[in-house]
């Protein structure tokens, strides 16, 4: 029940869970952009275009990674317990972290289209 974009690499061990583990329900961003239930038992995540996900993340139910993310796993982040937006990727802090090229983020907010 998950999504992942093209281009995209997620390293070995890394898990996608998609039923929720404790008896709240399960959240994810409506055509709005708020915070809603989903009314669903189980929703997998989804990880969009030309990313790059380290070996033995753990990626929550409901949780979306922009396209162009690059995630190294750390003590600080190995559970994605949230959305990842691309300003929140790990490459930006890499010493030659310009070398990963932004095909697909977004340019401005005001861009973004919805269903």
């Amino acid at each position: 029940m998950c999504v992942v974009g093209r281009n995209t690499f997620i390293g070995a061990g890394s898990t996608f869970t998609d039923y929720n583990l404790v008896p709240a329900p399960l959240k994810a961003l409506d055509g709005n952009g708020k915070l809603s239930v989903s009314n669903r038992p189980v929703m997998g995540g989804a990880v969009g275009h030309n990313c790059r996900l380290g070996a033995g993340m753990i990626v929550y139910p409901s949780r979306m990674i922009e396209s162009d993310v690059v995630l190294a796993a750390s003590k600080e982040r190995r559970v994605i317990d949230r959305d990842v937006r691309y300003e929140d990727s790990d490459h930006h802090h890499f010493r030659s972290g310009n070398l990963h090229q932004a095909l697909y983020h977004r340019q401005k907010d005001n861009e973004l289209e919805s269903w």
